[in-house]
């Protein structure tokens, strides 16, 4: 009706245009022109405090049988609509360990009740008054819907107390603010720290007979992260941000709304935390084997980066639930320490080949080449004199058990083959924990 009107008009010029449309009485033109047009231009005998404090005693006093524990339902039918409108407005906290997530909502409801109605005329012209509201029987002077978080941690009756607006024709407009704690069985923890949170917040009537049945206003409201909010607006200072298009609200059957909400985690504090140096450190203590073992450093160094990885895996557990689950960044900080053991390991095996194999053998040759010459003689001599018989059997297992061992015992170790080992274990150790991040990072999504 605006629309059809010229625009700066003064209240005069709006007189003479109602009283052509509404010929019989100013009073009534000027209660038409307010309720159709809300052109509140009429000057009115009674003030507005008078007028709603009529209407009060009115509808609450003590000659009224208004009570606020029967639900207002209409007559010949079962059932009252009640519309809710969710609004998003910050995330407080996110405790993963505890699976819990708090939100600070606007929570928007309205509904009909017929015992608040009374007519602006009789009044003096107010068509629209306050009343106190709460899910507390004691605080409220008009019935309201028991609407509720079901999996709370804390409730909306929590939320501050706030008025309740009443139209002349019974609408009653309920708006309330404040923090909203819901626990969580978050869904996407397992691709962490690339992980997209899932949280549902679900509400319904917490009576045991409700015969109130709940509508949606619209979709979930995301005040300041919107589409005219900047990227950096949305996530900036924050360790999680809403993802507004992967959010959604739902009426779901038996009569509950469901309100998912998505957050994603900033993945670069992460990345550059854990993720990276976890990697690096572990290609770092391969490079213990380009040094030689009589360098002392070489496996203080190798047991140093491992503690490192060991320090950063007992940092990512401290916010990381205990959970059967196998989760992305277990399996990286696991598989690194895993490769660091035998990194380090390795170090072990050729500190005892070197010190028991090769020194002994070097450090005693130049003594004892003489006398092992003669002895080796003697040896031969008495071999060839002494032919003792023996059996054939007896022969081959003996030399079948003993090959082996024998081989082992006298494979004479080198400073020369142990640098073949190093060079060795320093090619396939970065390959094969290369191939290992690549598979990893490709199963990202299968996660």
């Amino acid at each position: 009706p605006e629309e059809m009107l010229p625009k700066n008009l003064t209240c005069a010029e709006l007189a003479d245009i109602f009283s052509s449309a509404f010929p019989d009485g100013s009073d009534k033109m000027c209660y038409d022109a307010v309720i159709e047009f809300h052109y509140e231009c009429c000057e009115f005998e009674t003030s507005t405090i008078q007028c709603e404090q009529a209407v009060h005693s009115s509808l609450l006093g003590d000659d009224s049988d208004y009570s606020v524990d029967v639900e207002p339902v209409p007559r010949n039918q079962e059932q009252l609509d009640a519309s809710v409108q969710i609004d998003y407005y910050a995330l407080t906290n996110i405790d993963i360990v505890a699976g819990t997530a708090e939100l600070f909502l606007g929570v928007w409801m309205t509904w009909n009740d017929e015992r608040l109605r009374w007519d602006p005329k009789e009044f003096g012209g107010c068509f629209h008054t306050q009343f106190r509201a709460s899910i507390d029987p004691e605080l409220t002077n008009i019935w309201v819907p028991p609407f509720d978080l079901l999996n709370r941690e804390t409730s909306l009756q929590d939320l501050p107390e706030a008025y309740g607006t009443v139209t002349s024709v019974g609408d009653v407009f309920w708006s309330r603010f404040g923090s909203v704690k819901a626990l969580c069985f978050f869904q996407g923890l397992e691709r962490f720290p690339f992980d997209e949170l899932r949280c549902s917040f679900d509400f319904a009537s917490t009576a045991a007979f409700p015969r109130i049945k709940y509508n949606l206003l619209g979709n979930l409201t995301f005040l300041g992260t919107g589409e005219d909010a900047s990227e950096d607006e949305i996530r900036k200072y924050q360790e999680y941000a809403v993802v507004p298009e992967k959010s959604s609200i739902e009426l779901e059957e038996g009569n509950f709304i469901r309100a998912t909400f998505v957050f994603k985690r900033a993945t670069r504090y992460y990345n550059l935390k854990i993720v990276i140096p976890t990697i690096l450190f572990t290609f770092l203590t391969f490079g213990s084997f380009l040094l030689d073992q009589r360098v002392g450093e070489r496996l203080g160094f190798g047991v140093s980066v491992l503690l490192v990885i060991v320090a950063q895996a007992i940092l990512t557990s401290d916010i990381l639930p205990v959970t059967r689950e196998r989760l992305w960044i277990d399996v990286l900080t696991q598989g690194s320490q895993y490769f660091s053991i035998l990194a380090v390991a390795e170090s072990l095996l050729v500190a005892y080949l070197h010190y028991i194999k090769v020194e002994p053998a070097e450090g005693m040759e130049g003594k004892s080449s003489r006398k092992r010459n003669d002895e080796e003689r003697e040896s031969f001599l008495e071999n060839k004199k002494e032919e003792a018989p023996r059996e054939e059997e007896e022969l081959d297992s003996t030399n079948d058990e003993e090959s082996l061992l024998s081989r082992i015992n006298n494979f004479h170790w080198t400073v020369e083959k142990i640098q073949v080992l190093d060079f060795w274990c320093f090619i396939l150790f970065p390959s094969f924990y290369g191939l290992f991040l690549i598979i990893l990072f490709t199963s990202l999504r299968n996660f």
